[in-house]
């Protein structure tokens, strides 16, 4: 019996921890575009190196690490996600278009991603919370006479 409500609590748990951290994820990504799409500066940046790494169901994942100076801050340094034709124009060139909330300058883009993949994950994570919740809300507390 104990075993029983520990593997529930186990799963109760994962719901609600899992689910939360795929919300608020997905909803700090949604926002972070949001922000850039709405109050934005542009600065060169300088390629200071890239990456490729094969994918399991095949393609290749692109990443530029990239120093950018924003207007009154000291220079970043900062890995970005790209696309494969940003990753090589990047390479050739040596500079890239970096994308950055005035105000927090560590909020910044190279590559504009559509938000939908975000969304997603926010919904998985609500409904994940949804189905904690419900497990919280049917689960019977144990009887007295212990059967």
């Amino acid at each position: 019996m104990r075993h029983l409500r520990l593997q529930q609590l186990l799963i109760l748990l994962s719901l609600l921890g899992v689910g939360g951290w795929l919300l608020s994820w997905g909803w700090g990504e949604v926002r972070a575009a949001e922000r850039l799409d709405q109050s934005s500066a542009v600065v060169e940046g300088r390629v200071v190196s890239g990456h490729t790494q094969a994918l399991s169901k095949g393609g290749q994942a692109h990443s530029l690490v990239v120093s950018y100076k924003p207007a009154n801050h000291p220079e970043i340094t900062k890995t970005f996600d790209v696309d494969g034709p940003t990753y090589r124009a990047a390479l050739t060139s040596s500079t890239v278009k970096v994308t950055y909330v005035p105000e927090e300058p560590q909020i910044s883009r190279v590559t504009k991603w559509a938000p939908f993949p975000f969304q997603l994950i926010m919904g998985l994570g609500g409904l994940m919370l949804l189905g904690g919740i419900v497990v919280l809300a049917l689960k019977q507390p144990p009887s007295a006479s212990g059967t």
